[in-house]
């Protein structure tokens, strides 16, 4: 399959079936963590990316086939760039019961248009790692375009005018805004904001660039200034799913291209294909990288 993959472990959605809409690493960030590497495309402007109904017939087929707690649009790049997401949500609520889920970076909800493509999702997570401009561009490098301050009016907007589970993910980064006044501005964004609730995540695969998760201190601050907020440190866990999937080459460059697996991972699932690791040298592009102590495989 072209749009969809999975479903994957999530560690905040639980079994999550993949919907990508955007072209790989389009996005209006740069983020120094992202497990999918640098931005090649800096783009602001909502576009049509792919035919709608292609995606959503390869939805409607994919969960015919497979179990999930949740379809989740998120993928190569910022979903909410995808003019057409309003479209997909509706027309997915209408084929299934399982609930519709969306990872955003958050950007673009100070826009009523994206702010009403998003009303029908179940559950929207956006993130939140810096709460004031100068953290901002550190740590996400967003385009020029884009300021703090009209992010968290749209954030505190968006809140109040949605009817579903409403989450802030702050992605904790050491050295970048781990430190106090990084996460008191933040805490005075959340409390603007009031989400449902709040996850704490640290990287936990390959980075964008050569940074660490927060290590023990920075998150016991983070949970010191921020209050109350639910920890998502820890690898997931969890089997990738292959039903979506017609050969094992097919699967491992459609899941390692959008997420990175450890090794053990990888092992566990190329067993549901009868193959082991010796396939990789048949797909031209996987890379095989270590980040804190683990081995990954990337597709690039």
């Amino acid at each position: 399959m072209k749009f969809v993959y999975g479903p994957v472990p999530s560690r905040r959605l639980g079994r999550s079936l993949g919907i990508n809409v955007i072209p790989f690493k389009t996005c209006n960030y740069s983020c120094v963590y992202c497990q999918l590497g640098k931005t090649t495309d800096m783009i602001n402007e909502r576009r049509i990316f792919f035919p709608k109904e292609e995606i959503l017939g390869e939805v409607v087929e994919a969960i015919g086939k497979v179990e999930a707690d949740h379809i989740t649009f998120a993928g190569e790049g910022e979903p909410t760039l995808c003019k057409d997401l309003g479209w997909l949500i509706d027309r997915i609520k209408v084929c299934t019961d399982v609930p519709v889920a969306v990872l955003t970076n958050g950007s673009l909800l100070y826009r009523k248009d994206v702010r009403e493509d998003l009303a029908n999702a179940d559950v929207v997570i956006p993130s939140l790692d810096a709460a004031d401009e100068q953290t901002f561009r550190r740590i996400n490098r967003p385009h020029r375009d884009l300021r703090m301050e009209e992010i968290i009016e749209g954030l505190e907007v968006f809140g109040r005018e949605f009817g579903g589970k409403f989450y802030i993910e702050i992605m904790l980064v050491k050295g970048y805004n781990d430190d106090e006044r990084s996460l008191l501005a933040i805490k005075s964004a959340l409390e603007r904001i009031k989400p449902d609730g709040v996850y704490l995540l640290t990287p936990t695969r390959p980075t964008a660039l050569k940074v660490e998760p927060a290590d023990e201190f920075g998150i016991v601050r983070a949970h010191a200034i921020l209050g109350e907020v639910v920890d998502v440190v820890n690898p997931e866990v969890g089997e990738f799913s292959a039903e979506c999937f017609s050969s094992a080459e097919e699967a491992v460059k459609a899941l390692l291209r959008r997420h990175p697996m450890r090794e053990d991972q990888l092992k566990d699932f190329l067993k549901k294909f009868g193959e082991d690791l010796s396939i990789l040298e048949r797909v031209e592009g996987i890379k095989r990288v270590e980040y804190m102590g683990r081995v990954y495989y990337i597709y690039r």
